[in-house]
């Protein structure tokens, strides 16, 4: 049995869960998703908790009864909470600013770098000296990832100044200035 995936998943009050066949809708205060269960994945809701179990012992069910069971767990806590990524850019004379769905940076380069937010989900901003912090937010957290990842990207963190974007979590070892011998 695995692990991941024979823990119930809790279901907030706000939030309703229904099954048609092998479609499971998730609706919350946040939004409506959706996820369709693979064959051979039995999905039972409760008042408070879902639980998931699979028909047969193969390796195969095995690998997505846990897998079924983290994406529907996402799901839940997105229309609940919402999920967010941080993330910390660095630079000097760098700034940021939303304009309708564009996001247009200005990060050191000869140009501004424009990128277009994806439906679902939001930005925000907060500058600071040097710096500024932009807080990814939406109900998909595979949409807030990837987002992020992209944003990333662009200029990733260097360790000797810590310059460029970094995740908010994100450990960076510094590395000393390199002298001349």
């Amino acid at each position: 049995m695995s692990r991941i995936g024979r823990l119930p998943i809790p279901v907030p009050d706000k939030v309703t869960v229904t099954s048609k066949k092998d479609l499971i809708t998730v609706k919350g205060p946040k939004g409506e998703m959706n996820l369709t269960v693979p064959t051979g994945i039995k999905v039972k809701i409760g008042e408070d908790k879902i639980v998931l179990s699979r028909k047969s012992e193969t390796r195969e069910l095995s690998r997505l009864h846990g897998t079924t069971r983290a994406h529907l767990a996402n799901r839940v806590k997105g229309v609940s909470e919402g999920h967010n990524k941080i993330l910390l850019v660095q630079g000097k004379g760098y700034q940021a600013e939303v304009q309708g769905r564009i996001l247009e940076m200005q990060l050191g380069f000869s140009h501004k770098v424009l990128f277009e937010i994806p439906d679902g989900l939001e930005i925000e901003i907060k500058p600071g000296q040097n710096s500024f912090t932009l807080t990814v937010s939406g109900i998909d957290k595979h949409l807030v990832g990837a987002f992020s990842a992209e944003l990333y990207k662009i200029k990733k963190v260097e360790p000797y100044n810590l310059i460029g974007f970094r995740y908010s979590n994100q450990y960076v070892k510094r590395k000393a200035v390199k002298t001349i011998t």
